[in-house]
């Protein structure tokens, strides 16, 4: 790589360092042009110089902008195709707060390898996923997108899905470095303000898991952090992801983020924004040209910047050469689709991430006589935001597996004709955002569920019939005014291809839930953001003392928490154990607890440990996941379930942002058992 990157004029290099559509390299595909890319300012020449491409729509399309661009490249230096993949190609796993709810890296990292052969049978080679973007507040359109609000999960599930990209040799980008998750007020692209403690101990985790597993790209995010836009952002880019976090592939911005820093106010023009971003350490440009239009003339300014775009070069061409696009540009290898093995992936991947947050009298029997009201009854549209090239005419109605496989006295009253459902023993009412209600550019200063609903249930609730709500959703919501109204809930966030079969197989218990949840449900909007491993308060909440952490008009505790799901088995923990209860780092311990089904149905349970530092140095979380296994019980069988403790369960960043583990007592939590651990 290094002999062509000596060959290259200035204005082949930072063409490299350029991406823009594939619309402009040939002129009969479909175009959706946003921002700055209406104003591009590329002639043909240029176009031909650029060095990689923004999605593409299939496998022939790839190829025939590879060989439009290669007839005018002097170099035959193949361009290289990158693509939003966030949770299936074709199909549609669930969306990756949905897949955080099982609890299962492994059944994620199968997803994902599935996801990762329908992306590259689409002409990509680059997927802009995982988003490893920790997130506390529910209002934020992209929650979706995201592992939810433990750091821990989130280097799990980070960590898993890029492996399973990289089984089949799908290049992985990580996004949007740095804390995109925490705008401001959970208003999509706002303003991030964080402490480098807070980054460090919290935000870091999800990038570094995806890091760590061999992720070839990072994003960078659109917000800006200590102030200055993360795109053009010297510490974090060069300080924290290459040198904390040893990250050594290509950092790409993401959509004209970096002409964005102009209306941030940190950059006069384009020119400047160029310098600052490659001054920064920013490699490639998305949907903007200003590296190509503005670098070349100012490296003979300031020669400095050649050295800078020499090693950006560079990187690009190892990421090339990576992808294996030197040896074969169209990707011929054999790339013929079958989807049965991947809709086999998204079954049980959505089956074990649908919660059951209440039951009063789930499964219902076959034989009972049910009522199916609300939008998703019939609703085909049920694959999620991001779902790229799914299609919601090859996904099933719920209505068609509780008439197909269950046999049950049904009916459909899409204007709920009171005096026919009063005559059925059972409503299931099927209700919740559409999928335009989550994602990018999506957020809601409301998240409480309709009026219109709440209205509904409360009416519905009076006819004396027992109600399970299916709550489709892309986030969190207040549902605390329907909770009482209602026997049983059934929430998930968007399963994907198979939504509707894992929906009904649930209600009739064909599929035990096992789902937990990544994110706490809040009790009232005015406790957000909300999350469980919060600092403790100085006045920590007492109810005989008025002057202590609290509201004086809702109680404290959020509706759900952040690893509540139930199951149709019923398990009992036991017996927790350490095997020494002083230790050092050298020697530490093993912790057990018994888990047995006390039910006659088969079931799976994801067991939790969780750990507090008893007195620190500085102020540590109430507790947090440190831990966790997803076992499998017969009916009354039981399980002893072991932790080994390590170090870093133990350890957390300091004032000097260099991370200890200090001598003391640690409270260790399973379920509602704790123990304690004297480390010396």
């Amino acid at each position: 790589m290094e002999d062509i990157l000596k060959n290259l004029t200035i204005e082949e290099k930072l063409g490299q360092l350029t991406m823009i559509p594939p619309f402009f390299y040939i002129g009969d595909l479909k175009k959706e042009v946003f921002g700055a890319l209406t104003e591009l300012k590329l002639d043909e020449k240029k176009i031909f110089l650029t060095g990689s491409v923004l999605g593409i729509q299939n496998h022939e399309e790839m190829n025939l902008v590879q060989k439009t661009y290669l007839e005018k490249s002097r170099h035959k230096i193949p361009l290289i195709f990158m693509g939003d993949v966030i949770h299936g190609a074709v199909t549609i796993m669930p969306t990756p707060l949905a897949q955080a709810c099982s609890f299962n890296p492994e059944l994620v990292k199968k997803g994902a390898s599935e996801s990762a052969k329908e992306a590259m049978s689409k002409g990509l080679q680059v997927t802009f996923s995982p988003m490893s973007d920790l997130v506390r507040d529910p209002r934020w359109g992209r929650v979706n997108e995201s592992f939810g609000e433990d750091p821990y999960l989130n280097y799990v599930f980070s960590y898993a899905t890029v492996k399973g990209y990289k089984s089949e040799g799908l290049l992985s980008c990580v996004k949007h470095f740095a804390a995109y998750g925490l705008s401001e007020a959970g208003k999509d692209y706002n303003t991030v303000d964080l402490s480098r403690i807070n980054l460090f101990s919290y935000f870091l985790s999800g990038y570094e898991g995806a890091i760590n597993a061999g992720a070839d790209l990072v994003m960078t995010a659109f917000n800006t952090f200590e102030y200055v836009p993360a795109t053009i952002n010297k510490y974090l880019l060069k300080d924290v992801l290459r040198g904390k976090l040893k990250f050594k592939g290509v950092i790409i911005s993401d959509y004209d983020s970096l002409l964005q820093t102009i209306n941030h106010r940190t950059t006069l023009n384009d020119c400047d924004a160029a310098i600052k971003g490659i001054t920064a350490g920013l490699d490639i440009e998305m949907a903007s040209s200003s590296y190509l239009r503005c670098l070349s003339e100012e490296t003979k300014k300031n020669p400095e910047l050649l050295k800078l775009i020499d090693e950006a070069v560079l990187r690009v061409l190892k990421l090339k050469e990576k992808a294996g696009l030197f040896k074969d540009p169209y990707k011929k290898k054999d790339l013929s689709l079958d989807t049965s093995k991947a809709l086999k992936v998204s079954y049980d991947l959505a089956s074990e991430s649908i919660v059951l947050l209440k039951n009063e009298n789930l499964p219902l029997n076959k034989k009972t006589k049910v009522s199916l009201l609300g939008k998703y009854v019939s609703e085909k549209d049920v694959l999620g935001p991001w779902s790229w090239h799914g299609d919601p005419n090859n996904t099933d109605e719920l209505s068609k597996y509780i008439n197909a496989y269950y046999k049950s006295d049904f009916e459909i009253f899409e204007h709920y004709d009171i005096e026919k459902i009063k005559k059925t023993e059972h409503i299931i009412l099927a209700i919740g955002e559409t999928r335009h209600d989550s994602g990018e550019a999506h957020s809601k200063a409301d998240i409480n569920i309709s009026l219109h609903y709440e209205t509904l249930i409360k009416k519905l609730s009076k006819l004396n019939i027992p109600i399970t709500l299916v709550l489709y959703t892309g986030r969190p919501l207040v549902i605390t005014n329907i909770v009482p109204f209602v026997n049983n809930i059934l929430v998930h966030f968007h399963l994907g291809s198979m939504t509707s079969k894992v929906v009904a197989d649930t209600i009739y218990g064909i599929n035990n839930p096992s789902g937990k949840l990544p994110m706490t449900f809040p009790r009232h909007i005015g406790q957000v953001p909300i999350y469980y491993n919060h600092l403790s308060s100085g006045r920590p909440y007492q109810e005989t003392d008025p002057y202590t952490m609290k509201y004086i008009d809702i109680s404290n505790e959020p509706m759900y928490e952040f690893g509540y799901g139930l199951s149709y088995s019923k398990f009992k923990y036991s017996n927790l154990e350490i095997t020494n209860k002083k230790a050092t780092l050298n020697n530490l311990p093993t912790i057990k607890v018994t888990v047995t089904n006390e039910s006659n149905i088969k079931g799976k349970e994801s067991v939790l440990m969780y750990i507090k530092d008893d007195f620190a140095s500085i102020a540590r979380p109430v507790k947090e996941l440190k831990q966790f296994k997803k076992i499998i019980l017969k009916p009354y069988e039981s399980k002893v379930v072991e932790f080994k403790l390590r170090k870093e369960d133990l350890s957390f960043y300091n004032q000097d942002l260099k991370k200890i583990v200090e001598k003391g007592t640690f409270t260790i939590y399973i379920e509602n058992l704790y123990t304690e651990l004297e480390l010396e």
